[in-house]
């Protein structure tokens, strides 16, 4: 940790979970979000990729608050020292008016478990840093520091329609069936016949004469007449009617319960449609 001018403070966490404890610890007690810079560049002891391409950038910050004046040794020591911390690890910064303010924010950098600058530095160049230990003690000290939670806030969006439903269907189709038609009837059949009955008398000479009677036979017989009538038509449509009806469902989402100062405030967290 330093200061330069009364104004700056920085601190240099193994884990971007302490920074952010340390960043909301800072904000209670009265230094504004604009004053507070977060940036991680490793974690536990490795230097990260966000280090490798931003390391002239990052350079040019502690030049700026160290200073590039070769000749002091020790300001030069502790720059080096301060980028070599930096690049395996996540760098609050804090800007502060006095120095009254410096201390403070010092202080609760501390707390949250802001690394000794000379110390992590030898332990980096003599390649005594032992990163599992280094974690477990930091397990035991602040909880998991390696666990940043997450909740999702989720909301269901109710789309109502509507939409055709097959509800039945009505098929008309015709085909020819046959049935049988019975009527009883009378039927007249004329026979002709001969009768001959044996006579005794006087004959005249005009009876003498050829003669030709002829009777005829005739009989019924059944006629079948067939004659096709329309008896009906068979109309098929759709009658179409509308209705109203009311539905009702039910929405979820997540409402996240936010406990600050022992007072409970609830948050209702909701997407924006």
């Amino acid at each position: 940790m330093d200061n330069h001018n009364n104004q700056t403070v920085i601190g240099i966490f193994d884990t971007m979970t302490q920074a952010r404890s340390a960043k909301k610890a800072l904000a209670d007690a009265g230094f504004s979000g604009d004053a507070v810079d977060v940036s991680k560049y490793g974690e536990h002891g490795t230097v990260g990729d966000n280090y490798k391409r931003d390391s002239h950038k990052v350079e040019g910050f502690f030049d700026r608050l160290f200073g590039d004046h070769k000749d002091d040794n020790r300001n030069y020591h502790r720059k080096d020292a301060a980028r070599e911390v930096a690049s395996r690890g996540t760098v609050v910064t804090v800007h502060t008016a006095n120095m009254e303010k410096a201390k403070r924010a010092a202080a609760i950098l501390d707390q949250y478990g802001a690394i000794d600058l000379d110390d992590r530095y030898n332990k980096y160049n003599n390649n005594s840093f032992n990163a599992d230990e280094n974690r477990k003690s930091l397990n035991q000290r602040y909880g998991n520091v390696d666990k940043e939670g997450t909740i999702e806030v989720l909301k269901e969006d109710v789309a109502i329609g509507k939409r055709d439903v097959n509800t039945g269907s009505i098929s008309v189709r015709s085909h020819i069936v046959e049935r049988p038609v019975e009527e009883t009837l009378r039927l007249r059949t004329e026979e002709a016949y001969i009768e001959r009955n044996k006579v005794d008398r006087p004959a005249t000479g005009a009876e003498f004469k050829d003669q030709n009677i002829t009777v005829k036979e005739t009989s019924e017989e059944a006629v079948v007449q067939k004659k096709a009538r329309v008896v009906e038509e068979i109309k098929v449509g759709k009658n179409v009617d509308t209705r109203t009806e009311k539905v009702r469902e039910t929405a979820r989402e997540t409402e996240v319960d936010i406990v600050k100062n022992g007072e409970k405030n609830r948050k209702h967290e909701t997407a924006k449609r």
